[in-house]
């Protein structure tokens, strides 16, 4: 069992701890799934809006999301793409909960946990990872409703204005109550998963340990989560560093007697790989993210070269590097929500410390055991152990 020092160091944890092949390959796997079940819903999307999927395509690659100002974009297609961001959510969500369920047997001392088990515990356990931010969202509802009658009352000619008057205060609490209840959910899509599989907890258990953690520890809750993310963030950007540098260094061999074929082939194959930021992202975000994709030697990412068809073995060639070059986003992604959900469950094995003086590694003793019933009256009660059979002498 490791041995935590419960406190801000043990944080640091994550990015050692997601660093593993195995978590790696879980995270991608979810990613995968949740990805290509998110892309299809969205140009579905686009379809049934009479959008030409082939301009789609030119635009967004294989990650699309909506501009209503370039593209047309129907209510219902914003409900199938609501749908498709769900979808990829939950993806998410129980991915992240199989890598805690991993993370916290390695905490305690089983290195060998199979991924297979840890996403048989997920789904086993899936009304708890889903369930306990849609119970928050749900309550939510239901105060906005409440507000809705409240609204319908003061409708009402000359009483109504009376009645909001004499509700203002308590509308004005309501509000106050969902924006609460607005972090909690926040907090409970963050760490709910890690809960759940640190401690196997059902639904309201793990509701009571997310508004438990926000109420007794919010400090340490806000610092440790920034933390985890920041390490994630870390991650998957040591992780693109190097595979850029991997990428040039194989590039360089390869070019020793491929020559300008092999440079055909990867201009090609950038045009496959393309990634939009939305118009609706703040300017910071941005620049942020071109930065990050020229300081990793990635700047194709938002500026792919257009595509030049040489033969058909070069198109082939190109879109199976293509594919490559996604495969490779997918595990440098998946290495900072490994790093994310890894960092998560040793921070909620921190908080559980604080704010109950329990550690959720030690192994539970049952309360009770069965014991088998003995012939000899004055064995020990507390250790009780069956008596030895007697050989009988006559059959010997």
């Amino acid at each position: 069992m490791t041995k935590l020092h419960f406190n801000y160091k043990d944080v640091f944890r994550a990015l050692r701890l997601g660093f593993s092949a195995k978590k790696i390959w879980m995270m991608s796997v979810g990613l995968l799934i949740g990805l290509a079940g998110y892309s299809l819903l969205t140009y579905i999307a686009y379809l049934v809006a009479g959008n030409d999927l082939l301009t789609v395509w030119q635009s967004f690659r294989l990650l699309p999301f909506p501009l209503p100002l370039d593209y047309p974009f129907a209510w219902y297609s914003w409900i199938i793409f609501a749908i498709g961001l769900l979808f990829l959510l939950c993806t998410v969500l129980i991915t992240g909960a199989a890598v805690s369920k991993v993370t916290y047997e390695q905490l305690r001392g089983d290195e060998f946990y199979e991924s297979k088990e840890a996403f048989r515990f997920a789904f086993k356990n899936i009304n708890a990872i889903l369930a306990s931010p849609l119970l928050i969202l749900a309550f939510i509802a239901l105060i906005a409703v409440a507000g809705l009658v409240v609204s319908l009352l003061g409708s009402i000619p000359f009483v109504g204005e009376i009645i909001l008057g004499l509700m203002s205060p308590f509308s004005f609490l309501a509000s106050l109550f969902i924006v609460y209840l607005l972090v909690v959910l926040l907090f409970a899509l963050l760490i709910g998963p890690s809960v759940v599989g640190a401690v196997h907890s059902d639904t309201f258990d793990t509701l009571f340990e997310v508004f438990s953690c926000v109420n007794e520890q919010p400090g340490r809750l806000v610092l440790y989560v920034a933390t985890v993310g920041a390490l994630g963030k870390l991650a998957s950007f040591l992780l693109g560093a190097a595979s850029s540098i991997a990428g040039r260094i194989g590039y360089g061999i390869l070019h020793a007697f491929t020559g300008a074929k092999l440079a055909d082939v990867m201009s090609n194959a950038a045009f496959y790989f393309k990634v939009i930021v939305p118009d609706w992202w703040p300017a910071l975000l941005h620049q942020a993210f071109i930065t990050e994709a020229n300081l990793i030697g990635l700047p194709q990412m938002y500026l792919p070269s257009d595509y030049l068809s040489i033969n058909w073995s070069v198109d082939v060639a190109s879109l199976l590097i293509g594919v490559c070059l996604y495969f490779v986003a997918l595990l440098v992604t998946g290495f900072g929500f490994a790093t994310f959900f890894s960092g998560m469950t040793v921070s909620y094995a921190v908080l559980a410390h604080k704010k109950d003086e329990k550690n959720i590694l030690e192994i539970p003793e049952d309360e009770e055991e069965l014991i088998e019933p003995v012939a000899d009256d004055t064995v020990h009660p507390i250790n009780p152990k069956p008596a030895t059979p007697q050989r009988d002498s006559a059959n010997t």
